[in-house]
């Protein structure tokens, strides 16, 4: 963030054919409208100079140098505000010689000749007076905060606000308030900053100062979000985007800003387009003074991408751009960039020497966090080439920041201290910094309200645990493996969503999105244009998903950890086994906890787990297609899914058998796995089989009461699936009182407030799942979609669903092991056990399964047990029906 200068608030022209009043529009448009600016002035300068009209010179020449600095044109300003210094001279002016000075002082600050720079400030301040002279020393606070002097600048700001305010210059106490929130935020000091840029807000609101109100607000977001409060700033940020928009404006240091919380939760996909887009503004406004930032944060996110190309061009054309400027301190941190980007795409060519010299330049010129990084890097580096001593050193170093700043700073240092100790042979120790800095991270979790923010910002967490579990496994410890494969799963799901105090904004959005993609449909359906309407529905899930992202979590809702002791969370095992697979280094192991006993085993290589997988959701819908002959079928799909059933079951199950024998199993998987139908598996065929995201979901699935009698039973069939309506009226029959809603009475708000609290939910109907956006996957009913944010809004989930709509139950995988979708969103917010499919289903080919699997749960028989008999229970001659019921699991309590 840079202080917020002289930028204009009245944006309209004016063209009065006087010299002196062009001279003055120049100069008010020189800052937002540089090339307009110039064009004016340059018309102006000849007749100003052949008139004598020195003052007037030197007032265009200034405009024209602000107006160069604005298009990254040093030289060019330092030419003409020398010109109108002298032109100020030779007017006689003080005030105008005084003025063109401070400028020209900015001026050599981009230039990076600081000394020239305060040489020039302190020569300019004795030649201005009154208002003119208190406005010239906000300018040199802000051009002393440039240099780095915050102590001067703070004591410049302190002496000059008061008599800003005895002298009414509301907008420039404004400015004051709003740079000097600026050093507060880089102390750290955020309630003085706070109250800074409120006081800078409420004035520009009593005064109709709104661009400086929306500056104002954004850098309230910007202090927000040096705190660590995302949802907060998130907040702030649209308010001054709101306020730009109704200028007119687009600003992108806002679009910087943003993109910067974006990538701390890491929402990748968001913050690189925001990021571009920033490139992209800065580009078209012609500000290359401050491209290179953008180009910078363009090449973070494409490195944390895995875009090693796009990282390593932008980090190098950020460098070039620093340069031209003389930003020292910029460079420092590009540099940095771009060996982050050599270092993704070959460990091996970076020596930890010149990792270690980048992290004492960033040091040097102040950037703590990056430098900190730099020398965790170093010391990492030096540890895979056996360079013992100087990785110690380097990782010593970095570890000093583990008590203090940012949440992601300290969870970083407590890395670097964990990866010391571990060096040094003191691995307990090790450990125990693990567990420090995963505390860190989940107090900060504990803090966003909204469950996608939640998941994306654990991929920190996921570093720690992993590292844990690297430790673990080096010990053969299958209860600490158990431990620490914990810490990194599904730790978003522990804690609700935070459900906002008035619902009506947010109920309203989800009402226009639905009609709209109701409409979509219909356009379509009748062969008519769509882009208006799709236009309206991306900026409907904007506006929902950007509402619920600002949302705190609720006080004193803190997130369930796994406890200390694992026999706590087996103990409701029973005569069941839990299988819980983990993944390191490529490398596939397993944890199996049976009869009261805990092993570790090692399975093997990671990599045959896709080649096997690749062809099965293709299979089981070649299987399930009525058109496909019968013979085909079974020889082409029958043999791809037996093939690859028996690989996947040789390499997962059939190693842990003397373990696990024939008891009811609990299966963990790992990311690869988690939309793997585990019934086609031999050893899984008729076993009462459940998954669950984690040991600790199921815990949680298992230990939750049951709805207080009388249970209410609510069946919903949507609409466009001719078997629906007919397997919907079927279950219905098994359970008699219960409710059915199809046809038109499935809507929505009918549904939600019916399945609110219910004990048991089948809902039979078409489903999208969308891997853009987990959150917005759905179901579609009458009136339009029910997406998962209107899940989560539910006050109490229903205790048992089945959804017997396409892929709704394979869940979007993301920051490693966390999960997203449908079944995340049942299990966050109290359903104990859902029975979806994880694959396409045709819809009329269900009922059988759902007959028999409603059947079974009247018969008294655990959900799962029910689905595995179902599914055996089907005439494999059925191909149709066999390969339905096949795609479908159960998660949760089993």
């Amino acid at each position: 963030m840079t202080p917020v200068r002289e930028l204009p608030t009245d944006h309209t022209p004016v063209l009065e054919p006087d010299l002196a009043a062009a001279a003055d529009q120049a100069l008010q448009w020189a800052r937002l409208r540089p090339t307009q600016a110039r064009a004016m002035g340059e018309s102006v300068l000849g007749p100003a100079r052949r008139s004598g009209a020195w003052d007037v010179v030197s007032k265009v020449e200034r405009a024209l140098g602000v107006a160069a600095m604005n298009l990254s044109e040093i030289e060019a300003a330092l030419t003409h505000l020398r010109a109108a210094v002298a032109a100020g001279r030779r007017a006689g002016s003080r005030s105008a010689v005084g003025q063109a000075r401070m400028s020209l002082a900015a001026a050599l600050v981009l230039r990076g000749q600081s000394g020239r720079a305060l040489r020039e400030m302190e020569a300019a301040l004795p030649d201005l007076e009154g208002v003119e002279a208190i406005r010239a020393r906000v300018q040199a606070a802000a051009i002393l905060q440039e240099l780095g002097r915050d102590d001067a600048a703070l004591d410049e700001l302190r002496r000059v606000l008061p008599a800003l305010r005895q002298a009414g210059e509301v907008e420039w106490a404004a400015r004051a308030l709003s740079n000097r929130s600026l050093i507060h935020t880089g102390r750290r000091a955020f309630a003085a900053a706070e109250a800074d840029l409120l006081d800078a807000r409420r004035l520009c609101l009593d005064h109709d100062l709104d661009l400086l109100a929306a500056f104002a607000e954004q850098n309230l977001g910007w202090v927000r979000a040096c705190r660590g409060d995302v949802p907060s700033s998130l907040r702030h940020y649209d308010a001054a985007d709101a306020r730009y928009r109704r200028l007119g404006l687009v600003e992108p240091s806002l679009l910087v800003d943003r993109a910067e919380v974006l990538l701390s939760v890491r929402l990748l996909t968001e913050a690189r387009a925001t990021a571009q887009a920033a490139v992209d503004a800065y580009r078209q406004q012609k500000r290359d003074v401050h491209l290179p930032e953008a180009q910078l944060l363009l090449s973070t996110v494409a490195l944390v991408q895995g875009d090693t190309v796009t990282a390593g061009e932008s980090a190098a054309a950020a460098v070039r751009g620093f340069r031209r400027l003389r930003r020292t301190s910029s460079v420092a941190l590009a540099r940095y960039a771009c060996l982050q980007a050599e270092v993704a795409t070959d460990l091996t060519r970076v020596d930890p020497t010149r990792a270690a010299h980048v992290a004492d330049e960033l040091a040097a010129v102040g950037w703590r966090i990056p430098a900190l990084e730099a020398r965790v890097l170093a010391g990492r580096v030096a540890l895979d080439q056996g360079r013992r001593a100087t990785a110690a050193r380097h990782l010593s170093m970095a570890s000093r920041a583990r008590l203090a700043g940012r949440a992601d700073a300290r969870a970083r240092a407590w890395l670097a201290e964990a990866l010391l100790r571990r060096a040094d042979g003191r691995r307990s120790a090790a450990l125990a910094a693990l567990r420090a800095g995963l505390r860190v991270v989940e107090d900060h979790q504990a803090t966003l309200g909204a469950t996608e923010l939640r998941a994306h910002v654990s991929l920190l967490r996921g570093a720690l645990a992993r590292w844990g579990l690297r430790m673990a496994l080096e010990d053969q410890d299958p209860r600490r493996v158990l431990w620490w494969a914990e810490r990194g799963r599904a730790s978003a799901l522990l804690t609700r969503p935070a459900q906002p105090p008035e619902n009506q904004e947010l109920a309203g959005d989800l009402a226009d999105l639905r009609s709209t993609m109701a409409e979509i449909e219909e356009t379509r359906a009748a062969g008519g244009s769509d882009e208006a309407l799709v236009a309206r529905q991306v900026l409907l899930e904007r506006r929902v998903r950007d509402r619920c992202r600002t949302l705190n979590a609720a006080a004193g809702d803190q997130p369930q950890r796994l406890r200390q002791s694992v026999a706590e969370v087996i103990a409701p095992l029973g005569d069941a086994a839990l299988v819980e697979y983990v993944e390191v280094d490529g490398q596939v192991h397993a944890v199996t906890v049976a009869g009261g006993r805990v092993r570790l085993h090692a399975l093997g290589s990671a990599d045959a787990i896709p080649q096997a997988l690749t062809h099965v959701p293709f299979a089981l819908h070649r299987l399930a297609e009525r058109r496909v002959d019968r013979v085909g079928r079974e020889a082409a799909a029958g043999a791809v899914l037996r093939r690859a059933a028996t690989a996947v079951d040789d390499l997962l199950l059939r190693p842990l058998q003397r373990e696990v024998g024939d008891r009811p199993l609990v299966v963990v998987p790992i990311g690869a796995l988690q939309s793997l139908p585990w019934s086609l598996l031999p050893s899984c065929r008729g076993r009462s089989t459940t998954v669950s995201p984690s040991a600790t979901i199921w815990h949680q699935a298992v230990t939750r009461p049951p709805p207080a009698a009388p249970a209410s039973v609510v069946v919903v069939a949507g609409p466009g699936l001719p078997g629906a309506a007919a397997e919907a009226a079927t279950v219905a029959q098994l359970h008699p009182g219960s409710t059915l809603l199809s046809g038109r009475a499935a809507t929505v708000p009918e549904v939600t407030a019916r399945v609110d609290g219910a004990a048991l939910l089948h809902l039979a109907a078409h489903g999208n799942v969308r891997s853009d956006n987990p959150l917005f996957s759905s179901v579609t009913l009458a009136d339009g979609p029910l997406t998962v944010y209107e899940l989560e809004r539910l006050t109490r989930a229903p205790h048992h669903v089945v959804l017997a709509a396409c892929d709704t139950g394979r869940p979007s995988v993301v920051a490693g092991e966390e999960t997203l979708g449908f079944a995340a969103a049942l299990l966050g917010g109290g359903t104990a056990t859902l029975v979806a499919p994880v694959v396409p289903v045709p819809d009329a080919a269900t009922v059988p399964l759902m007959r028999a699997y409603h059947e079974g749960l009247r018969a008294g028989h655990p959900p799962a047990q029910a689905l595995a008999a179902a599914q055996c229970g089907l005439d494999p001659a059925d191909t149709v029906s066999w390969a339905a019921a096949a795609a479908f699991i159960c998660v949760g309590a089993g």
